[in-house]
């Protein structure tokens, strides 16, 4: 266990600059690359119901060219230097990432500090790229898959902004106007909204100085106000029952839990290795190599910044077995409560997630998503630092625990999906 301490220890470098952008820079000198990201606190999140999509749709934007680096010249400037670059929208924010040999970095720093004030947000382009928006969000509809997805959302969340899908609801979409895209960029593409991650071959005061040369005059538009969505409680089971034109039937369950705050957080990420981690865990072993109720399982515990869900997905051959597996599912939780954890399948999870801990660190683009990500879902990096350790102290009786606070059917909510 010591080894493996010492293999956790890592040096991030925080820092801010006087117009509010922050900065976390992981130096890692055998690296011969630099992932540069640019992270801006909004996504689906911020958006109100009529302007849902609207943080996607800006990202496909910004690839359309600044004011000093017209179309197409960003990803042609990276790649003719043989780096690879690309961006991502989620419910909490939108990420640009380059991944750029240690002696180019400054250059996506230069044209990134560009987009951040210099878009150019053309209304032709604008009425092309939210027809492609349209035309991915018609593609996603066609799909079994989708539907559910979405009709479990909704009944997950009846206000909060988490039932939303990123990409936006048709009719939003539809009527979302030239005037809505530039007022979102101006107010949320600021950098007292964002977050510069470097992550690689970089000495950090070099990496300083090249960051206030190219933000350190760019000054605020105007203060952001902070949200503070809310929800309902659940008070009763929720259930969606869905027909299409789908050969095997599916289902999607789950229970409300906590945010990625709440020190329930822990024995709810053991708790999904379990039950749920490749095909020795005990859902696998039980509903498809002993009793073939289904064809596949996943989920797990899906926590962010406010209350989270911990979710089963379940493909089946019949619409029988898929119900008899949903029952198999709540007797494991049951039996789980009951039986004693063996404390060599506990260290055995417990190993392989310290062990999926460490193997993230091997890449700088992987590292520098994840510092991000923490960042501004908990406020600091720092929960990074101590994932390992809250692992490693979970106890047995804390995933009992946890499985008696929330798994229960008062705080069930179910989405299925039955042929016609």
């Amino acid at each position: 266990m010591y080894f493996l301490l010492f293999l956790f220890n890592f040096f991030v470098y925080k820092d801010s600059l006087d117009n509010g952008l922050k900065i976390l820079i992981y130096p890692d000198t055998n690296s011969e690359i630099v992932s540069c990201q640019i992270w801006y606190k909004v996504g689906s999140y911020y958006e109100p119901e009529n302007l849902t999509g609207i943080s996607h749709l800006l990202e496909h934007m910004a690839f359309k060219g600044s004011k000093n680096f017209p179309k197409n010249s960003y990803s042609e400037t990276i790649r003719a230097l043989g780096g690879i670059d690309n961006a991502f929208t989620s419910e909490l924010y939108t990420c640009y990432w380059a991944d750029i040999g240690k002696d180019y970095y400054e250059i996506v720093l230069k044209m990134e500090a560009d987009r951040m004030v210099n878009l150019v947000l053309d209304e032709k382009e604008f009425e092309t790229e939210k027809k492609v928006v349209m035309e991915e969000r018609r593609l996603r509809e066609n799909t079994p898959y989708s539907p559910l997805w979405e009709s479990f959302g909704l009944i997950s969340y009846f206000l909060h902004p988490y039932r939303q899908p990123v990409i936006g609801w048709m009719p939003v979409l539809e009527n979302l106007t030239y005037e809505d895209l530039v007022n979102w960029y101006k107010n949320y593409y600021q950098p007292n909204n964002a977050l510069i991650v470097l992550c690689g071959n970089v000495k950090i005061n070099e990496a300083i100085k090249k960051i206030k040369k190219y933000f350190g005059k760019i000054k605020p538009r105007g203060n952001i106000k902070e949200i503070k969505p809310f929800d309902l409680p659940i008070a009763g089971e929720r259930k969606i029952i869905l027909k299409r034109e789908v050969k095997t039937p599916m289902m999607i369950f789950g229970y409300k839990t906590c945010s990625i705050k709440d020190k329930d957080f822990y024995p709810l990420e053991v708790l999904e290795k379990i039950l749920l981690w490749g095909k020795t865990s005990r859902l696998y072993q039980k509903l498809i190599s002993q009793k073939n109720l289904l064809i596949s399982i996943s989920g797990g515990s899906d926590i962010q910044k406010d209350t989270g869900i911990f979710y089963f997905f379940l493909v089946a051959e019949d619409t029988n077995k898929l119900f008899l597996a949903e029952k198999e599912i709540e007797k494991e939780l049951e039996n789980l409560i009951s039986e004693k954890i063996k404390e060599e399948e506990l260290r055995k999870i417990k190993n392989r997630l310290l062990a999926e801990y460490i193997f993230q660190k091997e890449r700088v683009r992987s590292i520098g998503f994840i510092l991000g990500s923490y960042e501004i879902a908990t406020g600091s990096y720092k929960f990074y630092e101590e994932y390992p350790k809250k692992i490693e102290e979970v106890k047995e009786e804390e995933i009992k625990e946890v499985i008696k606070k929330y798994f229960h059917k008062d705080n069930k909510i179910t989405a299925i999906l039955l042929p016609k």
